[in-house]
């Protein structure tokens, strides 16, 4: 355990001095090995060089300034490493595939990296495909049940009940049709799974139910950050990855907090098998608020 202390200890100082050029030899000694040993050991347990984790953080720091501050974009460029402000951009769109000043402008998806943590597992250092939205009061319509206490083993043992159509059938309640019935479309579109005050529930807004003899919530206007998953993975397999990211590596290194209790599942899927199977994916949002 001591060595994960020294790892995480060299990390810290790494993250400290992202826009100094700092010694590599001292980053070693805090960990108890030699520089070309720490180098190896990061890129085996990362993933990827050392010089990319260092890139990778100063490009999402400098999308939180580019978003929080009116610094100049050259003044942010010379800051992260960058000698002119062209070179900045070329980085900043190559990492998170928008322009510092067309991000500035209009916003747009991030692709952000939490520091790296050692620990039994290796946390952070991933790539997460973040931004944040401003949300309207949003209408929707959906059956739930009660969490805590109900004799669930685990959240994931809940959504399977209330996605599977052999159990509960939630979403065969709200829509006409079933999954992979030929000719239907039914079930493409937009689907909530929101976890609040110990419940779960499965939605839809107003156009894309049979029946509004369900229960109704609003999901309430505000700054969330949302993150999304890639094309083609399962729901029972994606979010648990995704909230262990969320919750475990960006939001604690993050300028943000959660708001309140909230999670936002929406998963975006089709009746067709082969469409589901190749276009489906899925995101998390979470209230958030600048950390005072």
């Amino acid at each position: 355990m001591n060595m994960l202390k020294q790892l995480n200890a060299a990390i810290e100082y790494i993250e400290a001095n992202l826009c100094a050029e700092f010694d590599l030899d001292t980053v070693a000694s805090i960990a108890c090995v030699t520089a070309d040993s720490f180098i190896r050991f990061f890129s085996y347990m990362t993933g990827m060089t050392l010089t990319e984790y260092i890139r990778r953080r100063r490009l999402t720091l400098a999308a939180q300034d580019l978003q929080h501050s009116k610094t100049p974009i050259i003044d942010i460029a010379i800051k992260y490493g960058y000698d002119s402000a062209a070179a900045f951009s070329r980085a900043f769109a190559k990492q998170h595939g928008i322009t510092p000043s067309v991000y500035r402008k209009d916003g747009g998806s991030l692709k952000v990296y939490s520091p790296a943590s050692f620990h039994i597992m290796i946390k952070g250092a991933k790539e997460m495909d973040f931004r944040i939205i401003e949300l309207a009061d949003t209408v929707v319509y959906g059956v739930s049940k009660q969490y805590e206490g109900q004799g669930y083993k685990t959240r994931e043992e809940l959504r399977h009940s209330m996605w599977a159509n052999n159990c509960d059938d939630v979403p065969g309640q709200l829509c006409e049709g079933g999954w992979n019935q030929p000719g239907s479309t039914s079930y493409d579109g937009v689907w909530y799974g929101i976890w609040q005050y110990g419940k779960y529930m499965i939605a839809r807004e107003k156009a894309d139910v049979k029946t509004f003899d369900v229960e109704t919530k609003t999901l309430p206007a505000g700054t969330y950050a949302a993150f999304k998953t890639e094309c083609g993975g399962f729901a029972w397999e994606e979010f648990p990855k995704l909230f262990e990211l969320i919750f475990d590596s960006w939001l604690p290194a993050s300028e943000y907090k959660q708001k309140y209790d909230l999670a936002i599942e929406v998963l975006h899927l089709w009746t067709d098998h082969d469409l589901r199977q190749k276009n489906r994916y899925y995101e998390v949002w979470i209230p958030v608020e600048l950390k005072k």
